[in-house]
């Protein structure tokens, strides 16, 4: 790590000694740690976001979908983007609020796949958010209804389970999720064998630091790629993968991207200031990669009409912010 000062060293020190903790405990207690976290509500969606807040997020969160697969040539009207499809949600967190909201749109049935346990069981927990989530969908019934919704929407927590359902999926989406994934390579060979041959896959992906900063953004690329694998081999920590990386993967395994968009940049000039001291490999990569801090990505099968198209352009441009939603 050359040009790497002694305060930067002394914080890698710490990152290191949290994610090594984090990482025995899942590793040699993982009943206790997922329950842990059930216990304490992790969402995914950042603190306060229960309730009916917890609501508007996830109204948020659907639309932003319909408006990108609108933009990606998907669909003409966005509310159909769910109408007849069996929808897979990547890492749904600790409820079944996109997949509900699915079921509504008219998808014909939902699953989730998250390799944690912390969907909720508390009923006066989940109940404020899915009565002010079906109300803004202006489906009547209540908690009632989202029960009944629900009852058959499993959360699987490996392929192996997803595959023994024997259901063949016509739509992915993930939301801040294929970042924690600990081997995109083999997310994308499993998802293979579970997709109809004109499936759909819509991500948005976040490539920020999630917290493991000192004074940079690209900090956490500091650590050798070796010693950040080990420290993480249990914990859903960053990938540090890197845009070009999901697409090239996604194509590896028959997915074509037809489109991509960033929701979050830095300026080159930021990149090019410390990528001289990152780790490899992330030290020999252009300037424009490591600026990308997050990206939308729609990938279709290629029995899908629009695989015809060709692959999304690199570079990309900038995602529709005026349109999409504010979380």
């Amino acid at each position: 790590m050359p040009g790497v000062g002694l305060t930067k060293r002394l914080w890698m020190g710490g990152v290191s000694g949290y994610l090594l903790g984090r990482n025995l405990a899942f590793k040699h207690a993982p009943g206790a740690a997922n329950a842990l976290m059930r216990w304490s509500n992790v969402s995914g969606r950042g603190r306060g976001r229960d309730g009916a807040e917890a609501a508007r997020y996830f109204a948020s969160v659907l639309r932003d979908y319909e408006i990108i697969a609108q933009d990606a040539g998907l669909v003409t009207d966005p509310k159909e983007l769910f109408r007849g499809r069996r929808v897979l949600e990547l890492g749904p967190g600790n409820t079944r609020s996109i997949t509900l909201s699915a079921r509504v749109r008219g998808a014909t049935m939902a699953a989730g796949w998250d390799a944690f346990d912390v969907q909720s069981r508390d009923e006066t927990y989940l109940r404020p958010i899915y009565e002010a989530l079906l109300a803004d969908l202006g489906e009547p019934g209540g908690f009632p209804r989202a029960l009944e919704l629900t009852r058959d929407i499993r959360v699987h927590k490996d392929a192996e389970t997803l595959r023994a359902a024997g259901t063949k999926f016509d739509l992915v989406l993930s939301r801040a999720v294929l970042e924690h994934v600990r081997d995109v390579d083999r997310l994308y060979g499993d998802l293979e064998g579970l997709l109809s041959d004109d499936a759909v896959l819509i991500h948005k992906v976040d490539l920020r630091c999630h917290g493991f900063r000192l004074n940079h953004e690209l900090d956490f690329l500091l650590f050798p790629e070796r010693v950040w694998r080990r420290l993480t081999t249990h914990i859903g920590e960053p990938n540090r993968v890197r845009y070009p990386d999901y697409l090239a993967v996604g194509e590896k395994h028959g997915f074509v991207p037809v489109y991509a968009s960033s929701t979050h940049v830095i300026p080159l000039e930021d990149a090019r200031r410390v990528r001289k001291n990152l780790a490899v490999p992330f030290r020999d990569m252009a300037d424009d990669v490591l600026s990308v801090l997050g990206f939308w990505m729609v990938q279709v099968r290629k029995g899908h009409p629009l695989a015809a198209r060709g692959a999304a352009a690199t570079p990309i441009g900038p995602a529709p912010h005026a349109r999409l939603g504010s979380y």
